[in-house]
């Protein structure tokens, strides 16, 4: 009767869960606590959860690694076992609803061994639940990386693209580098052809006049 009672209690608190930052309990090592939750078919049921033990020397409760926590959950429609997880003091704990209709979820907090300095303290269970959208068999997921594939696809089509436009700058850079230093090379040429004419135009000159001061003998 006391079983039966706390269990439409913690029905009562699931189903404000939503309402609540989370759901809290108290049990004993061994003890097995269950609730009922009410599920479409399909959808994905996440949570989280956290055990503490009551210390009395501290008077509060206190995180123990060493408790063991124990998680099922049971389609009761379709009289299948849908979950169960057995892991550390605190965690994570995913399902799929197989079939509309009541979920039965229990837990269990164990001590390290029987009997042990657990047996006879009280925990604190800390529990969340998050129901999200229906599981489609992860085709969203699929979904997802395939559009995730084409972005990169798309992606390494525009790096290639800047990857062959910056060698193309590149081969103008060099084109105009040696165009401009044949320039360079033909300017200096030019003015050493130049510098040769006046010269050789100097020297002609200097030459012609010498002869004709000569000629006149005026040296």
């Amino acid at each position: 009767m006391l079983r039966s009672a706390a269990s439409l209690a913690l029905v009562i608190f699931v189903l404000f869960a939503n309402l609540t930052s989370g759901l809290h309990f108290y049990l004993r090592d061994g003890e097995q606590q269950c609730f009922l939750e009410e599920l479409p078919q399909g959808f994905f049921v996440t949570g989280t959860y956290k055990t503490e033990e009551w210390r009395e020397a501290d008077k509060r409760y206190v995180e123990n690694p060493a408790i063991t926590v124990v998680m099922t959950a049971d389609d009761n429609t379709a009289v299948h076992r849908v979950m169960n997880q057995k892991g550390s003091h605190q965690g994570k704990f995913s399902f799929t609803a197989g079939s509309a209709g009541e979920h039965t979820i229990c837990v269990q907090a164990q001590g390290a061994q029987a009997g042990g300095w657990l047996s006879s303290s009280i925990v604190k269970f800390t529990l969340d639940i998050t129901i999200g959208e229906a599981d489609d068999g992860g085709r969203s997921a699929i979904e997802k990386i395939k559009d995730i594939s084409l972005k990169i696809k798309v992606l390494n089509a525009q790096l290639e693209e800047i990857k062959t436009e910056q060698k193309y700058q590149r081969e103008r850079e060099l084109e105009f580098d040696a165009a401009t230093s044949s320039i360079k090379r033909r300017v200096i040429y030019w003015a050493f052809i130049q510098l040769g004419i006046v010269g050789a135009v100097c020297y002609w000159q200097l030459h012609h006049l010498r002869r004709f001061f000569e000629a006149k003998k005026l040296v």
